[in-house]
């Protein structure tokens, strides 16, 4: 590989600058999304280096993208993944406007940059860089840049279903690690709670029945629950909050209704569908032992918690070329948060490495920021991870 690393030399830090200020400038807020001209901006990029484009829409101005390198199919396909929308920037103040993309203090400002605008731009500086020094690959190089991930993942779904990929080695998903690498994540199940009551005058209480008390009671219930897992070496354990409650109509109502939501994430040694029965079971036995009480347990979203070996041939590939470009050897990432290996480990059966620069404790938050030297470094990492993998 080493007659490749001259590659590394032709990384210019302006041009992974100026296309992360480019896509933190496209509004891609998560609701509603408007990741068509995100995508269209990522296609126009690398048609010109010569991918094929393919726009894969979800709604009228939703869409992923999903380019090809062609190589010689000698050899099965690496991806390199990002997605397109971003969280609200929401009612804390920022000290920066959140899509101008100032560049200060080494560091691009905005929301996205970290989660993960920033990470999109340095897969695409390299698979530009790939694509015209016009290498042999021996397998394709296959960029899926996807709408609606922070929303509920429909953007890699669809791509799933509407597109071929074909063989695969293994997907690098840039989310933030500062660039280190992270070869597990933890699964997501949210339960919504439902309590059911009756209404009468704030006056005569004894005349309704409560669904907000139901409802206190039951998450108590649920606090003591002993939901059973194994801790995992890198993921550590399993965790649960109680984070949305609504109820009631006006103040001088007795409440007949109330929700609440449970985040839980989710270790590779637990069953998604047993932790359910036990909380169905919880509503249950409240059903039997208090009166009134009448409560529902749902399903509102889940993604699976995934795991890749490291020995994976794909993910030694990938460490050799992360030492040669920077110099040392990686350090492995602990992912709390879910990303799209959620998606395409389980349909696609294939190994996924997240790595991507970026503070993942700058997600979601105000004046998020990434560090310009990380964007460069990780362009440096997924330039001679595919031509590790592919050439």
């Amino acid at each position: 590989m080493s007659h490749h690393t001259n590659l590394l030399d032709r990384i210019n830090e302006s041009d992974v600058v100026n296309i992360c200020r480019a896509l933190v400038r496209y509004k891609t807020i998560n609701p509603p999304g408007d990741e068509l001209v995100a995508a269209q901006y990522v296609a126009g990029l690398l048609g010109q280096a010569g991918f094929e484009t393919a726009l894969v829409p979800i709604a009228e101005t939703r869409a992923s993208i999903v380019a090809r390198l062609r190589g010689a199919g000698a050899a099965p396909a690496l991806v390199l993944n990002g997605h397109l929308d971003v969280v609200p920037p929401g009612a804390d103040p920022w000290m920066r406007d959140p899509f101008a993309a100032d560049v200060a203090e080494g560091k691009i400002w905005g929301r996205g940059t970290a989660d993960m605008k920033g990470g999109l731009a340095s897969l695409l500086t390299a698979a530009r860089l790939i694509a015209e020094a016009n290498l042999p690959l021996q397998g394709d190089l296959i960029v899926v840049a996807t709408a609606d991930e922070e929303a509920g993942m429909s953007g890699a779904e669809a791509v799933i279903q509407q597109t071929d990929l074909g063989p695969l080695q293994a997907i690098i998903i840039a989310e933030p690690t500062n660039n280190q690498v992270g070869l597990a994540e933890r699964g997501v199940l949210w339960l919504q709670l439902e309590t059911f009551g009756k209404t009468a005058h704030g006056s005569t209480p004894h005349l309704g029945q409560n669904a907000i008390l139901m409802m206190m009671a039951l998450l108590a219930e649920f606090e003591k629950l002993s939901i059973p897992y194994i801790p995992h070496p890198i993921l550590g354990n399993f965790t649960h909050s109680i984070n949305a409650i609504t109820g009631g109509v006006k103040a001088n109502v007795v409440p007949d209704h109330c929700l609440a939501t449970i985040d839980m994430r989710t270790l590779p040694s637990q069953d998604h569908r047993a932790i359910i029965r036990q909380v169905t079971q919880l509503v249950a036995d409240l059903e039997k032992r208090i009166t009134p009480f009448r409560g529902a347990v749902k399903l509102v979203k889940e993604h699976p918690a995934v795991e890749t070996s490291s020995d994976a041939p794909a993910v030694c590939r990938f460490e050799q070329a992360y030492a040669q470009a920077t110099g040392q050897p990686p350090i492995h990432a602990t992912v709390r948060f879910a990303t799209e290996a959620a998606v395409f480990v389980p349909a696609l059966r294939v190994p996924a490495i997240i790595c991507g620069p970026g503070d993942p404790a700058m997600a979601h938050r105000p004046n998020e920021f990434v560090e310009i030297r990380q964007l460069v470094e990780a362009a440096k990492i997924f330039t001679l991870a595919a031509v590790n993998m592919l050439a």
